[in-house]
């Protein structure tokens, strides 16, 4: 599913962000990604986005090597991948209905299908009656599966969080970690970035531990 071979990135003033970064991820998997701030979390999940480029190294994603996709190809690339942001990156000028529906309306996906599959899709994650408020009466906990909504909402095979908890209450926390469960059981691999040494204790998941840039366990 997912292949770092050697991978190295240095930024400016000879900062090593990766250094020989290797490590692979089954289809299926759930990953946690682990390690200080600074230790390379970031610059992985901007690579898999293809946000960042390596400058030695390949990365193959479903056997496809996505530095050397042309450029019209990396938003269908994309569609593949649910990224959910630590900070939401929700459309605060948009409905919690709109936000949801924003990667179906992308796709020139037909009118009925995308109010039915987001409708379901806000009654599964429990904000039923919701669906035309603004992001902004919502709790952080409401925010969050808002995003992990809009984020699998084209059934993408592979799910990317970055510290999904981290702004959570203990309760919000584990409702979030149980939604990534379910889509795990269903067959979605999962990689997500977290401190929260509780939740990758108790979810007893693989757990890719970086530091300076280096994999130290895995």
């Amino acid at each position: 599913m997912i292949k770092f071979n050697h991978v190295y990135k240095v930024f400016e003033k000879d900062i090593k962000a990766l250094d020989d970064v290797t490590f692979s991820i089954e289809k299926g998997e759930f990953v946690f990604l682990t390690g200080p701030s600074g230790a390379g979390k970031t610059t992985v999940f901007n690579m898999l986005y293809r946000e960042e480029t390596a400058d030695m190294g390949t990365i193959f994603v479903e056997n496809t090597d996505i530095f050397h996709l042309a450029k019209r190809k990396i938003p269908f690339y994309r569609r593949r991948i649910g990224f959910v942001f630590q900070d939401f990156k929700l459309l605060f000028d948009r409905s919690i209905f709109e936000n949801i529906a924003l990667p179906l309306t992308i796709t020139g996906a037909p009118q009925e299908f995308i109010k039915k599959t987001v409708h379901e899709a806000i009654e599964k994650i429990g904000l039923g009656g919701k669906a035309d408020l603004n992001p902004w009466h919502l709790s952080g906990g409401e925010k969050q599966k808002t995003a992990i909504a809009r984020a699998t909402i084209l059934n993408p095979p592979f799910i990317m969080a970055d510290e999904p908890t981290g702004n959570l209450d203990e309760e919000s926390s584990w409702q979030i970690m149980n939604m990534f469960g379910e889509l795990n059981s269903k067959g979605t691999t999962i990689m997500i970035a977290s401190h929260n040494k509780e939740i990758t204790s108790r979810m007893a998941k693989r757990v890719i531990r970086l530091e300076s840039g280096k994999v130290v366990l895995s």
